[in-house]
């Protein structure tokens, strides 16, 4: 882990002071009847705590999304809640009933929906469920009941998701993730600025909005939520799974609600939702179970590093973001994916596209990237040039080119590891580096004239005449050695310059290798560390002239050249050499 801890946008890294919460009491589900009126908490705005109007229908039970799980059957009403009913962003929303004794206690938590119109008709999962969640790994016993069944209601019942809510990002880059996320089934909401020092660090409570983060800084990316109960420095949320992946090593994050999204349709995906984001990072999230997230309050997870620095070379000018990424190596990265994977390739075109606040699609750009291993004494690093002529782009004419180009370079690079199933290795710091120009620094192919007769191996003189895009015709004089394995006799040599970038699908690709559904996650990866680092430096991709079936030919360090051109030639053994081949 590097020493330098990130502070940006107001959003400290360290984690806040913990005031402990007492726990409330708790109404097992054997107390609970239908036709109680109770009292559910949550955030509609800000960062206070409302209540709204729940009254028990009925207990279902058992299948439940394939499990022998009850779940309260509750209605919910309201001048708060009716607008928009249940949406995202609600899950774990404590329900707190009066038992017989008058004390009021927390009867359970929000967590699924129906699909039915206004969505004010949803389950809630019993209290004892959700703490019955450990919090300190993915073993533990969760309490049973026989309970009603309910098939047919049950089979329609979807957990509210936590809205992945990302924030940082210019409108083109979060419309074009959006649209590629809903694609391929991965819900991305835009989450709203909200500097640090506007949001207090309160008490985190039943009923707090909260985060499960996989980054803060420059870039968010969390889970938006509802706290469901709070013990001490314990705390449960959501009422039902992140990714039921076990262990994890995420952080936990306060949030603030700028407003409820409404759409009671709730069809085709156009659903209520709370436009929240994360404000502090306050804990650890450690388990993620089928009924619950849990965690704890103070010390925060292990995180890395991310920087990237943009240069604006016209107007030299440049734009850094810093963002800190939860690290999850040491409880294996049990979604088979890491955080790091998404969130910095996002970091690498954000930047880039910010630091021009526009997007020609003439361009040119390089990025060079660095990763360094816990395991290796030596960092990884690559370089990539960038050249657009504004086609081979499709949909994605009003992004930055050398954004989604080095980002996708990012994302191929970071996804090694992802697929690497060695010995644990440990990324420890990531930086990137981009260089923009207005300019398209690119030129074409008119004439290349060699001796007519050339030997293998020997060194000999090439006069390469090109013609700058908008620009003059520019002479490129250099030597060529002749490759030994070139064929005797008249040959035609195919050269052939590197055309402009173009074709790119990085939000597809992006979304899918975050699903884990990319091929180098399915593929077995790199065997060792040494591997590892090869792979990764293979993404140096060499951008000059070539000739077919003879390898390099020349590279300019300003200009790439693209085009074509055909020499013949009579080709000799170099003199001296033997009469062989």
């Amino acid at each position: 882990m590097r020493a330098r801890l990130l502070l940006s946008a107001g959003l400290a890294s360290l984690a806040c002071p913990v005031a402990a919460h007492a726990a409330a009491p708790i109404m097992p589900l054997s107390e609970v009847q239908p036709g109680m009126r109770c009292t559910a908490l949550s955030v509609f705005q800000g960062q206070a705590v409302e209540p709204f109007d729940v009254e028990i229908l009925d207990i279902v039970g058992e299948g439940t999304i394939g499990r022998s799980q009850p779940r309260l059957l509750v209605r919910v009403s309201g001048d708060r809640i009716e607008p928009s009913g249940i949406g995202l962003g609600f899950s774990g929303s404590p329900i707190f009933c009066t038992g017989a004794d008058g004390v009021s206690k927390n009867a359970g938590a929000i967590s699924e929906g129906l699909g039915n119109y206004g969505d004010l008709t949803v389950l809630a999962t019993p209290i004892e469920q959700v703490i019955g969640t450990p919090v300190t790994g993915p073993r533990g016993k969760t309490s049973r009941r026989e309970a009603q069944r309910d098939t047919a209601l049950l089979a329609r019942a979807e957990p509210i998701a936590a809205p992945l809510s990302l924030g940082g990002l210019a409108p083109s880059l979060m419309r074009n993730l959006r649209a590629a996320g809903a694609r391929h089934d991965v819900a991305l909401l835009p989450a709203p600025s909200i500097p640090g020092d506007s949001a207090a660090t309160l008490p985190m409570e039943p009923g707090s909005a909260m985060g499960v983060g996989l980054s803060s800084g420059d870039i968010t990316l969390s889970g938006i939520g509802t706290v469901s109960y709070v013990d001490g420095n314990k705390l449960w949320a959501y009422g039902h799974q992140f990714d039921a992946a076990g262990a994890r090593s995420l952080l936990l994050q306060d949030a603030y609600v700028s407003t409820i999204i409404s759409n009671p349709v709730q069809a085709d995906g156009y659903v209520s939702y709370k436009l929240a984001g994360p404000v502090h990072d306050r804990g650890t999230i450690s388990n993620d179970g089928f009924d619950a997230v849990a965690g704890t309050l103070g010390g925060l997870p292990p995180r890395i590093g991310v920087r990237v620095v943009a240069r604006d070379t016209d107007l030299d000018v440049r734009r850094v973001l810093d963002v800190n990424v939860a690290d999850e190596a040491e409880v294996d990265n049990p979604t088979g994916y890491t955080a790091l994977s998404l969130v910095a390739p996002i970091a690498v075109s954000q930047a880039s596209t910010e630091i021009f606040n526009s997007a020609p699609q003439r361009m040119a750009g390089r990025m060079c990237m660095r990763v360094e291993l816990r395991e290796l004494k030596a960092p990884l690093r690559f370089c990539n040039r960038y050249v657009s002529d504004g086609t081979g782009f499709g949909e994605t004419l009003s992004l930055n080119p050398v954004a989604l180009s080095a980002g996708t370079d990012a994302s191929s690079a970071l996804s090694i590891f992802d697929a690497y199933k060695g010995e644990p290795v440990h990324v420890t710091d990531v930086s990137a580096r981009v260089r923009q120009t207005r300019a398209q620094r690119q030129a074409y192919i008119r004439n290349v004239t060699l001796p007519k007769t050339v030997r293998r191996g020997e060194t000999v003189p090439v006069k390469m005449v090109t013609r700058v895009v908008r620009g003059p015709v520019r002479v490129f004089s250099f030597d060529w050695k002749v490759p030994g394995r070139l064929e005797l006799g008249k040959r035609r040599l195919d050269i052939r310059g590197t055309d402009p970038d173009g074709g790119f699908s990085f939000f597809d690709e992006l979304i899918i290798e975050f699903g884990g559904g990319g091929t180098y996650i399915d593929s077995e990866g790199p065997r060792s560390v040494e591997a590892l680092a090869a792979q990764f430096a293979g993404m140096n991709r060499w951008d000059g002239v070539r000739v077919r079936k003879a390898g390099r030919f020349f590279r300019d360090e300003t200009f790439r050249i693209a085009g074509r051109d055909v020499v013949n030639v009579r080709v000799k053994r170099r003199a001296g050499a033997p009469a062989r081949g």
